[in-house]
Parts: C-alpha cells; structure tokens; sequence
C-alpha cells in the first residue's frame, strides 16, 4: 500500500486549523482535511466511499497532496490514481465527478484517466443495470479513445473491452477486434478474454459458440478463466434447462481435456443448481479413498497412464527438443552428451534413475558431505532392497564424498558423474524415458521448463508421465529412516466416471491465474451425476419455469 504523507495541505488555513473548525467537525460531512496521516486506503474509506461528490478546491487540494506526497506520482498520471482509489461499484458518480472537475478547469483527460473510469462503469455494472444515460457515456469515452489512436496499447485495448461489455445490444462485439489488436504487442490477459467470454454467454444463444471458442483460446495459451465465466454459463442454463445436460457435459469436457480447477464459487453453484433441477443433475461433496476411491459412488477415479504410442512419441522427441536443443550446451558439452548416451546404451534398462544431487540437498545444502553421501546411499538402498536396478546420476565432486558410503551406491547402482556445469535433469528424464514405460525417477524437481520445450502438444503428455513415475524423498527422521513420497496413480483433474454420466470434479477454494504444477490431491471434489431427459422430466422442466 502506497505510502501518504500528511495531508497537512488539505487543512484551512495551510495546515492550521481553528479550534472551533475542529469542534464541528463531528457535524459536517467528510471532508479532505479529516484525513489520517499517511495510506491511499484511508483516502478511500475516509473520504471516497462516504462522498458522491467533492468540490473543485477538495479535488485540487487532493490532486495536489497525492503529487507532493509520492515520488511516483506526478502531474501526468494522478488523476488516474484517483480514479483507481476511487473504483469501486458504488463511487461511480464520484469517479465522473472528478473527471468533470478536469474538464471544468480545462484539463483533457488522458487514456488513462478515461480507462479507468471505463472499469469503474465495468463496477456498477456488475451490481446493477446501466442507465442508458451511462451506457451512451461509455460509448462516446469508447469511441473518443479509439478516434484518437489507430492502434491502442494493450491496456487501453482491455479498458475498452471493460467499457463495451458493460452496455446492451450489439456494441460489446467491438471488443473482439480491439483483443487482436493486444495480440500484436502482447497475450491478451485474462481479464479481457473473460469479460468478452462472459458477455457472449449472456446474450443471445448464436453467441454461445463465441464463448467457447475464446475459452478454448485461453486454456490453450494457460490462462484459466475466472469464475464469473462458468458462472454465467451455469445461470443460463437454470432458466433454459433444456440445454443443460448437453451445455454442463461440454463444461465438463472442457475442464477435463484443459486440466482446469474449478473454485469453490462454482463448485457451490453447481450443488445450487442441482437441488434447482435434480430431475437433471445430481452433485454432493465427497471424500477420496487413498487409492482414488470417491467416497459417494464408490468408484475408482481414472489412472493417469499414457497409452505406449504417447510414449513413443515423448520418447522420440525428448532427445531433439531437450537434451539437445539449441541452448542446452550452455551447461554441458556434446562429448559428454554422447559419452551418457553411450553410457545408458550399455547399462539401460533401470527400474529407477535417481538424481543425486537433488537427493542429497533435499533435506538442507549446509550438511557435510558424509551426512549427504548416505542421504543417497539410503536411497539407494531403498530400491535395491526391491531389486530394483537403478542408475544414480552425480557430480564429478561426489568422488570427494565418504568413500564408504559412495563405494555402496556404486557397488548398488550404475553411476554417471557429469560435470561440475552441467545441468542434470534433461539426463535423468532421457535415462528413464530410454529405459521404457515401467521406469521411475526420484527428484523434487517439478521439470517445469522440460515440459515448457515439450511444446503444447506433448506437455500434457509429459506431465501425465512426470505424475506416474516420479518418487521424492519426503523427509528423513532422526534415526536416518526416509519417507519416499510415492506417485499418485490416478488422475487429479476433472474426469467421467466409469458409469455413464458419472463425473467427479475437483476445486480449490479460490481462483487463481497461475495454478501449481505439483502432483498433490486435490482436497475438495464434488460427484456429479447428469440424468438424461425423458418426456417426463422435460415437462417437470416446464412446469418448475
């Protein structure tokens, strides 16, 4: 939170305030001067959320303070942090309060000032119906902004968008132009593609098509949508139940095919909508067994293995797309690339391919090098003592680890010292994916960046197979025992049920834009049940609207 200074200028008198202005002040409304010393919120809820409106000279010396007040603040961009502190739904007439008082003086706002208050219109929308006095205000600040600039920055682009969506009729269809033209400086965020995918959900149903289409361009480009997405599909459909069964089956394909989390928020709405329609829809919160097992219908949530020809393909392009890709010998060479593939070619097939630098740090990096070579030594110990043949990958400095506890992993385990520089993660993924399907690894590591390289195709491949087949050393107790952390062999997105119509959906309690990419379970799930519709149910349909 931005940092004020006293608002001393904002006093009578230049900071010297009369006592009998003082004594009346519990009569009179908020004023400016009333302010406690030094935060932006305490303009707000002091000053901005309790006024409709402010004379000019409140508005000059609030302007004023806030320049004085702020290294970051100057003339060319206050007036759009007063309508950012001004923002919420209820401060409409305030936030065009303030640009009338710039233009009064003469002052022209800028894009910036006018994109704010566009998202301030945006506010009031969302928790009332516009005037069409307020709507027709949108379209002139719209089509001002547009007329002065062939080509908008992005931001200016998504402030249009907030504008347009909040009016009626056909005019929020401007804002589909306005999202390629961010494509040409940067991804459309995802604010801007979900306020034009939640507009075409709430019209007219030839645009439902349009939505789709923008959802499945954010989910491919990563951004998740937000709630009020798949909320405003879910109220359609309460009052055009007949498109229920097939609109909530797409939805759920969606979220399957795109690993998508849905929030509480529309996990609550779907449980809404079925006591609305049950002759439809069935949901209930449920519990999973350890195994994947939902605690309401009993079934076994789907294993997450890849068929043989999606391991074929990972396989094939690892090596071109990440163990040897244009940059990787920045931090090996391709002698010593080729002496590892000679390497596992002759010692290949493992059961297991530990990392053991990623091992040996995984409980602290300040440790001697004796607690760190039977931190791995026990590891491997781990897998030989389930005849497991494993290929331990290491550093050329772990010869100068305990002779003892490193002559058991090489007396155990096959074991490839890289160099001191090299990166050893693309070689453990390659060890294992050439030793075939049924090969684990044990790392911490998430391989976020392998699986960026995979590209968009082989990604959710790789993942599938990263959730499978990797092991991690969970902790290790005082007596020196580990606690492994196994994979987790089912599916952790939403998927069908084994029964027709059956669907269990997983949720987090709140939306976020940027998702883990850890393999952990989610907590809360819902059992989801679609009913086909019969001649009885559809009329039972008719009789509830």
């Amino acid at each position: 939170m931005y940092k004020l200074r006293l608002l001393r200028n904002l006093l009578p008198g230049g900071g010297r305030a009369h006592p009998r202005w003082l004594a009346s002040q519990h009569k009179r409304r908020p004023q400016p001067a009333s302010l406690p010393p030094d935060r932006l919120e305490q303009l707000r809820s002091d000053l901005f959320e309790r006024r409709q409106e402010l004379s000019g000279e409140e508005w000059a010396k609030v302007r004023q303070s806030l320049v004085d007040g702020y290294k970051h603040i100057n003339g060319h961009n206050v007036d759009a942090v007063i309508l950012g502190v001004c923002s919420g739904p209820s401060q409409l007439a305030l936030a065009k309060n303030y640009v009338e008082f710039l233009r009064s003086r003469g002052s022209k706002p800028n894009a910036a000032t006018l994109g704010r208050l566009l998202r301030v219109y945006n506010a009031a929308y969302h928790e009332r119906p516009l005037t069409e006095a307020e709507q027709a205000e949108i379209l002139q600040i719209c089509r001002s902004l547009q007329a002065e600039h062939d080509t908008l920055d992005a931001t200016s682009c998504e402030n249009v968008i907030h504008g347009l969506v909040a009016t009626s009729g056909d005019d929020w269809q401007r804002g589909l132009p306005l999202l390629e033209m961010m494509k040409v400086t940067s991804a459309p965020s995802v604010a801007a593609y979900s306020a034009l995918a939640e507009k075409a959900f709430n019209v007219e149903a030839p645009q439902q098509e349009l939505a789709w289409h923008l959802l499945e361009e954010m989910a491919t480009a990563r951004k998740p949508p937000k709630c009020e997405v798949y909320l405003t599909l879910l109220n359609r459909l309460a009052n055009e139940t007949a498109q229920l069964p097939a609109q909530l089956s797409r939805l759920l394909q969606f979220l399957e095919r795109h690993e998508i989390l849905v929030s509480q928020r529309v996990a609550v709405r779907l449980q809404e909508l079925s006591r609305q329609v049950p002759h439809l829809l069935e949901a209930q919160t449920t519990n999973l067994g350890p195994l994947g097992k939902c605690q309401s219908c009993q079934q076994h949530l789907q294993p997450v293995a890849i068929s043989d020809e999606e391991f074929r393909r990972l396989s094939e392009c690892f090596l071109e797309r990440v163990l040897i890709r244009r940059d990787v010998f920045q931090r090996s060479t391709p002698e010593e690339v080729a002496r590892f593939k000679k390497f596992v070619d002759k010692t290949a097939p493992y059961d297991c391919v530990i990392d053991g630098l990623n091992v040996a740090y995984s409980t602290g990096t300040k440790k001697a090098p004796q607690q760190l070579a039977n931190l791995v030594a026990t590891v491997v110990r781990h897998f030989r003592d389930q005849d497991k043949r494993v290929l331990v990958l290491g550093r050329e400095h772990m010869r100068n680890w305990s002779k003892q506890a490193m002559h058991f992993v090489h007396s155990n385990a096959s074991l490839f010292l890289t160099s001191n520089l090299s990166h050893d993660d693309p070689f453990l993924l390659y060890a294992t994916l050439r030793s075939g399907q049924e090969t684990d690894f044990f790392s911490r590591d998430l391989m976020r960046s392998h699986a960026f390289h995979l590209g968009p195709e082989l990604k959710p491949v790789f993942r599938r197979w990263q959730q499978q087949h990797q092991f991690s050393l969970a902790t290790q107790t005082q007596t020196g025992q580990i606690i492994v952390k196994e994979p987790i062999r089912h599916r952790l997105g939403t998927q069908p049920g084994k029964v027709t119509d059956t669907w269990h959906v997983p949720y987090c309690e709140q939306y976020t834009q940027h998702p883990t990419d850890s393999f952990e379970v989610p907590a809360n799930w819902l059992c989801l049940k679609l009913k086909e519709q019969t001649p009885a149910t559809k009329a039972m349909g008719k009789t509830r609207r």
